[in-house]
């Protein structure tokens, strides 16, 4: 696995963690932060996995 990949796949993580955190404490975040950050997942999730499978030739 590429470093950015790992990267990307950490920042996902992350990401997920902020987001279960928010939804289980409900209160501060707003409904339109939670959307973004909901809506950031796949999006992240993709790109770890395109970075993670391209191959340099050579």
């Amino acid at each position: 696995m590429s470093l950015l990949a790992l990267c990307y796949l950490l920042l996902s993580l992350l990401v997920a963690a902020v987001l279960t955190l928010w939804l289980t404490r409900p209160g501060p975040a707003r409904a339109e932060v939670v959307w973004g950050t909901a809506a950031l997942l796949p999006l992240l999730a993709a790109l770890a996995v395109a970075l993670g499978q391209s191959r340099l030739p050579g």
